[in-house]
């Protein structure tokens, strides 16, 4: 079901039992000419982010109740997503990424076009910038080391879908279908999962939107895909970062995952 038919449902009951009570006299937001839409679920994804913003260090931790916070890909999602609803919390956030030195990681900037060498793929560091207080923060940076075999991984498959979107059409459709066959009907299973486990909802969203971006996932499919990603919304926005083969959502909400998955509801991610 999606996130907008669940809130007006609830509403309904919510009208329903106003009946029930002997309050039918009273004027509800059902009796006026143009009631207001429920919230979507890109706005309460929004939101989850904003009440994330931690302005000692003018940063998102990376999940409620963390001390990590992580600028790449984190921060740098974050900021993307908010500038529309939030500008000033979007510009305070850029500023503490550039504050810590930090300037790419050279691969989630693929996304935007902001990619300088996004290809081939490495592999990547996770490093320690700075400690404040009980705070620490971390970025992901982009090696020297080629990263043999990622075309085993859908994630990057959709990536790199994108990265060739306007320089070679037909390399971006081959690495889009190859990310596709990892679809199973609940999920993408790539050798992260290949053998059984959970699935990562972050790949569902980067599915939707190499699949917009090169106008190349059919419409049934596409639907699907966006019912499984809403379902890995919380009431309060945040979207969980795994599921189950039952649909199950397991884990918590973070940062990373509530972006992506903002991005791909929007469908507006801008190329280069």
């Amino acid at each position: 079901m999606r996130a907008d038919q669940a809130n007006r449902r609830g509403f309904l009951r919510a009208v329903g039992g106003f009946c029930v009570s002997g309050l039918l006299g009273r004027r509800t937001l059902a009796d006026e000419p143009n009631p207001p839409p429920p919230i979507r679920a890109e706005e309460r994804g929004r939101r989850w982010l904003a009440g994330l913003f931690d302005p000692a260090v003018d940063l998102l931790p990376e999940f409620p109740g963390s001390k990590v916070y992580w600028l790449y890909h984190d921060n740098y999602l974050a900021a993307k997503v908010l500038e529309r609803t939030n500008p000033d919390l979007a510009v305070k956030i850029r500023a503490a990424i550039k504050g810590m030195g930090v300037t790419a990681s050279g691969k989630i900037e693929i996304l935007f076009g902001e990619a300088s060498k996004p290809l081939p793929f490495r592999h990547y560091r996770l490093n320690e910038v700075r400690r404040i207080g009980d705070k620490i923060i971390r970025t992901e940076v982009v090696g020297e080391k080629i990263h043999e075999d990622w075309e085993r991984y859908s994630d990057l498959l959709f990536l790199a879908a994108i990265a060739e979107a306007d320089r070679d059409r037909p390399k971006a459709m081959g690495y889009f279908e190859a990310g596709m066959k990892t679809w199973d009907g609940t999920g993408l299973r790539d050798r992260v999962n290949e053998k059984g486990g959970l699935y990562a909802t972050f790949k569902l969203a980067l599915a939707l939107i190499a699949g917009a971006r090169l106008d190349r996932l059919p419409a049934d499919r596409r639907a699907r895909m966006r019912e499984r990603l809403l379902a890995m919304q919380r009431p309060d926005g945040g979207f969980v970062t795994d599921y189950d083969a039952q649909g199950k959502p397991v884990g918590q909400a973070n940062v990373e995952t509530t972006a992506l998955a903002i991005l791909a509801l929007d469908g507006k991610v801008a190329g280069p």
